[in-house]
């Protein structure tokens, strides 16, 4: 095998022979001209679906499908086709089309999860945040957090998301940091507002990642992230730590929970409730922001293709290029 192929630098009509870690994989079906499955497999360039083509011999597609399951890492050898504008590996005879699980050790696993390389320095600034905070209750509870050497040094490892921005081995900690300074620069300029609820409502409004996340061979959610989501676990995590924190302000405590579990902006977009006063409408708009930004710039920066525009469903436009 080659050296490692990167799914973000892959192009139509590509030959692949590379690994890959499986995000998941889809039951054997029938099609046309035998069975075939789908799975998706990641690296630390992005993710992509690949397609295996099998004849009619049904038996050595289910043996092949379940040689490998979620969170090993495969070798692929196929091509990489472009199905409906989304680029696809497909894996089939024609092609010399193989899967084959690989035993941990005979792959390199800092291809498969990417990392930032300013993770100290990240978290020294996020310390400097907290210790700019004056309201004693406040300063508190941001100590019970980040002055925990393992909330901390789980923090900084945690994932900002599975794929859609930040997603990588300390991206929350860059997210929550362009949150609080983007909240800061506004407070800048409405310094009726109360700084340190901003603060602390920004550098804590994403605390239930830790637990909705899993780095493995790839990022993945964890159950009680699918069960629950990362809103309400936060919420649960705040209240155990304010619990904690004796003569903590009983109208204060509201406050904070109310921003942490209104910071997605919309019920649809999963908030309990929307934002209810301006530090919490602000700690929402300043995430939504940074989320935006980082997967528009992400989209266009990975896109594959000489026209000068590109269409997203997520965001629902066409992103410019030029």
């Amino acid at each position: 095998m080659a050296g490692k192929q990167l799914i973000g630098e892959l192009k139509p009509g590509e030959k692949v022979d590379s690994y890959f870690s499986v995000n998941y994989k889809k039951p054997v079906s029938d099609y046309k001209y035998g069975f075939m499955f789908e799975l998706r497999v990641a690296d630390l360039s992005g993710q992509m679906t690949a397609k295996y083509w099998g004849g009619t011999d049904r038996e050595l597609v289910d043996r092949i499908y379940s040689h490998f399951g979620r969170d090993d890492v495969v070798r692929i050898k196929g091509e990489v086709a472009d199905y409906r504008g989304q680029l696809e590996m497909s894996i089939n005879e024609k092609n010399g089309g193989e899967i084959q699980r690989l035993e941990e050790g005979s792959y390199d696993v800092t291809c498969l999860v990417r990392k930032l390389d300013n993770i100290e320095d990240m978290k020294n600034s996020l310390l400097e945040m907290v210790g700019s905070v004056s309201n004693p209750d406040l300063r508190r509870l941001l100590d019970a957090f980040f002055s925990d050497r393992e909330f901390l040094k789980e923090f900084a490892f945690c994932p900002a998301s599975i794929q859609l921005h930040s997603a990588a081995i300390g991206g929350l900690l860059q997210h929550t940091l362009n949150v609080a300074r983007i909240s800061m620069d506004v407070v800048n300029l409405h310094p009726e507002l109360d700084r340190d609820l901003v603060i602390t409502g920004a550098l804590l409004h994403d605390i239930g990642k830790l637990r909705s996340f899993k780095v493995t061979t790839n990022i993945g959610q964890t159950h009680e992230g699918n069960l629950l989501g990362h809103v309400v676990l936060g919420d649960q995590e705040l209240e155990q730590r304010i619990a904690r924190i004796e003569g903590f302000k009983p109208d204060l405590r509201e406050k904070i929970r109310h921003i942490l579990v209104a910071h997605h902006g919309k019920k649809d977009w999963g908030s309990p409730v929307e934002p209810m006063f301006p530090e919490a409408l602000l700690v929402h708009e300043a995430d939504n922001l940074d989320a935006k930004l980082d997967y528009m710039i992400a989209r266009k920066r990975d896109a594959m293709t000489e026209d000068d525009w590109i269409w997203d469903a997520r965001l629902g436009r066409l992103i410019y290029l030029g």
